[in-house]
């Protein structure tokens, strides 16, 4: 198989690889990595000679020395070394500290304001609304069983519950009126 060579320039210097037309994927771009001298968390992008993002994969178009790509390390693991030396400060350090002045102030600060407690109390309450069926009660769907002085028996549906004629009626006269309505909305 022949063999692909793509220019490039990383940092400003010019590079050259070279790689089989069927090399693998991940080949490509840890080769690619390895001219950025970049990590394995680092992120690399690859722009063409128009100056467009390519995918750095085996099918890069094979360009020369005059026409060649620009790799760039966009994003470097933060927990380098070489990055805190850069910066002058250590960022995990930087960031635990953040979270311990977090915690602080909202221990120091008390309770939460009064608005998340109403939100809290609106959830709650809506929950509660969807995990009971009493919500069906407007179709004759719910029979509140806890009316009366009488305890139901727990094999109350085996026995016969026959609704008045004006009742299926009424029952069926909101569903035809609940049907015009969804087929007009539709």
């Amino acid at each position: 198989m022949a063999t692909k060579i793509i220019f490039f320039t990383v940092n400003g210097r010019p590079e050259k690889a070279e790689f089989p037309g069927d090399c693998p994927a991940q080949d490509v771009k840890d080769l690619f990595r390895s001219a950025a001298e970049a990590g394995p968390h680092d992120i690399l992008k690859l722009y063409n000679p128009k100056g467009n993002i390519t995918n750095i994969s085996p099918g890069l178009e094979p360009n020369s020395s005059s026409c060649c790509y620009k790799l760039e390390v966009v994003a470097a693991d933060c927990n380098s070394a070489e990055l805190a030396g850069a910066l002058g400060f250590d960022l995990s350090s930087m960031e635990k500290r953040l979270q311990g002045l977090e915690k602080r102030i909202l221990t120091e600060a008390g309770d939460a304001p009064a608005v998340v407690y109403e939100m809290k109390k609106q959830v709650d309450s809506f929950r509660e609304k969807l995990e009971s069926v009493e919500h069906l009660s407007w179709l004759g769907l719910f029979k509140d069983l806890s009316e009366g002085t009488h305890k139901p028996s727990p094999f109350y549906h085996k026995r016969t519950l026959h609704k008045t004629r004006k009742e299926c009626e009424h029952v069926r006269e909101k569903f035809l009126q609940m049907r015009h309505v969804v087929a007009k909305l539709t």
